[in-house]
């Protein structure tokens, strides 16, 4: 049974791999992008080296070959790029490649979407390929020999196109790892040696497969795999696949058809299912074709991952808002942030330290806590395959117990259309629940609601009552203003009178007097405005109110004979609105009657004498 330490050393190697480059099988990914710096290799090896951090990364620029009898050391850390084109091997291996990163140094070999990493040619069977914690990306097929030894272990492998085809020679072992989108493993027996070459087993275990990738033109490949393709009368492979974790595959286990000496054995699998009847569609044996060697036997099955095996990475993290959180107010959790490397998070349970829990499938959760204290806040995440993480916050809530305070913007002064005066409120706690207020004691109303209050009705003494809430509860006392003025209409004037109504004669002064009324604001001034025919320029002059009469009165200077003079009166009331009388835009108008010339005086004299005469004899005679 593997220690427990192996998990926590393979979660950091699979959050390394969380940014990998993936591609559709239709279309080559190139390698990432590395240092220019790099240090290019290829060709034959032909003794025992060691590649070091200090020239990583290598890029491959022909392929790597390793006769037998050397060994290539790769230490922690290393990155090996290939930059070698459409189906070119990185390694091609007949010694051995030791390639042993760390949980916080990998190596990773990155196949630019387009190379295959590791062909054994064993002419003998002393061929190993040994790789611990690296992370293989990227790639066509990742293992292919006639005759090898295969360790893997607590490593990731991303992103494969093409089958990986194992002939054991010793006892392999693939243990601990993540298959991400991984064609899959071909276990085999035979070729064409005999049965001396293989002493060895295979043992598949605590791994996680989870996706696959179907090699373009077939459909009968699984991710792991059994044959005998043997020539000779070779022994059986006993295979073993156990302990391992099946998320989100389609085709899992295959017995080859045709093959008489194919064994494979795989008890206490997680199918992230019990239900045997979809996992017998996942499985390709003697129940599917009768030239299969057997049947596979799966039974026990696990209920859970092996806590030994590699679990899928599930973070948890949320925040919270407001910042500062208070008794009696909603707060609000979100752990939208969470998130599965490899799958989604299928529900939230919030534990809010109070008693109160919940369960959801929303990443957004709200709690109202009733009482001030501190509070642990524990989130747990559960994704789809049942993978669960949690995290801890330690909160803590406040009581809050000062009102608001409300202010507005009214200056005070007369308007002279509708207004709106803005309310303001500032808490320097829990904040700003909500301003009230109330105009002419009518409905209470709301400014996030109804907006601000709107003052429409034209009198000197409107009222407006207002107060704000905060979101702990408190309510501040009520503010009161009592005279809030609107006067939308302007003064009357009625008709002007003038004194002489009649003719003017020359050098006689004209009073006018207008009986001018504001029933709002009050009248604030009232102007008269008089042209003359002699001149552009008009005179405007006040007009003072008698507070005898009541009227608005004033003189229009003397004027010379013949001078047509026009007139009209603007009242203004204490508000600012006014009102202009010009009879209806034709002036008021009054002419200074002309003087007669001297010459005539004299004759209309004894006409007006000789008719007295007239008049005064013929009553005589009547007499």
């Amino acid at each position: 049974m593997r220690g427990n330490w192996k998990t926590v050393a393979l979660s950091v190697l699979v959050f390394a791999s969380l940014f990998v480059i993936v591609r559709n099988d239709s279309e080559r990914v190139g390698a990432l992008s590395y240092e220019s710096s790099s240090t290019p290799v290829g060709g034959i090896i032909w003794e025992n080296t060691t590649w070091t951090l200090e020239s990583s990364p290598y890029n491959i620029t022909a392929t790597i070959q390793i006769p037998d009898n050397v060994t290539l050391t790769i230490e922690p850390g290393v990155t090996v790029i290939s930059n070698l084109g459409w189906r070119q091997d990185m390694f091609l291996l007949n010694g051995i490649i030791h390639a042993h990163g760390t949980a916080d140094s990998i190596i990773t070999f990155d196949g630019g979407g387009d190379s295959n990493f590791f062909v054994g040619i064993s002419a003998t069977k002393d061929t190993f390929l040994d790789l611990d914690h690296c992370l293989i990306k990227n790639g066509l097929s990742f293992f292919s020999s006639d005759l090898a030894q295969l360790n893997l272990t607590d490593s990731v492998l991303e992103n494969t196109y093409e089958p990986s085809g194992i002939y054991p020679a010793k006892h392999s072992l693939i243990e601990g790892n993540i298959f991400k989108d991984f064609c899959c493993l071909s276990i085999s027996t035979g070729g064409s040696y005999d049965s001396s070459y293989l002493e060895g087993s295979v043992y598949i275990r605590y791994n996680l497969f989870i996706g696959e990738r179907s090699f373009p033109g077939y459909d009968y490949y699984s991710i792991v795999s059994l044959g005998n393709y043997g020539n000779y009368t070779p022994e059986p492979c006993n295979l073993t696949v156990e302990y391992n974790s099946f998320l989100k595959n389609t085709k899992m286990l295959k017995l080859y058809p045709g093959f008489d000496q194919a064994s494979m054995s795989a008890p206490n699998n997680y199918w992230g299912t019990t239900n045997t009847s979809i996992i017998d569609t996942k499985i390709y044996d003697k129940n599917d074709d009768i030239t299969c060697a057997g049947f596979i036997e799966y039974l026990p099955l696990l209920t859970e991952p092996n806590p030994n095996t590699p679990k899928l990475l599930v973070k948890a993290n949320f925040t919270y808002s407001p910042s500062s959180l208070y008794s009696n107010i909603a707060a609000s959790f979100d752990a939208s942030s969470s998130f599965g490397q490899y799958s989604s998070i299928a529900n939230y349970t919030w534990d809010f330290g109070d008693g109160t829990n919940a369960t959801s499938g929303s990443p957004v959760s709200t709690h109202t806590y009733s009482a001030s204290g501190n509070y642990n806040v524990v989130l747990k995440v559960t994704d789809e395959f049942g993978f669960t993480n949690i995290t801890t916050k330690n909160l803590s809530v406040i009581q809050d117990n000062t009102p608001p305070i409300s202010s507005h913007n009214y200056d005070g002064a007369w308007h002279t259309s509708d207004f709106t005066i803005a309310l303001s409120a500032g808490d320097n706690e829990s904040g700003i629940k909500e301003i009230c207020y109330r105009i002419n004691d009518g409905l209470i109303q709301n400014v996030s609601t109804d907006g601000h209050p709107f003052i429409t009705t034209e009198r000197s003494n409107n009222t407006l009552e207002y107060w704000s809430i905060d979101n702990a509860g408190n309510e501040e006392n009520h503010h009161f203003l009592p005279t809030i003025a609107l006067d939308k209409t302007p003064p009357t004037i009625v008709t002007p009178l003038r004194d002489p109504g009649s003719d003017v004669q020359p050098n006689q002064l004209v009073r006018i007097s207008v009986n001018v009324s504001d029933s709002l604001s009050g009248v604030d001034s009232v102007r008269l405005v008089y042209f003359t025919n002699r001149s552009s320029i008009g005179l405007e002059f006040p007009i003072m109110l008698n507070q005898t009469s009541g009227l608005y009165e004033r003189a229009i200077l003397v004027q010379e004979a013949s001078t047509l003079v026009k007139y009209q009166i603007t009242a203004y009331d204490r508000a600012g609105n006014n009102v202009t009388n010009d009879n209806a835009g034709e002036y008021f108008v009054y002419s200074v009657i002309p003087e007669f010339p001297s010459f005539l005086i004299l004759p209309l004299f004894f006409i007006a004498t000789l008719l007295a005469v007239i008049i005064y004899r013929r009553k005589k005679e009547r007499s």
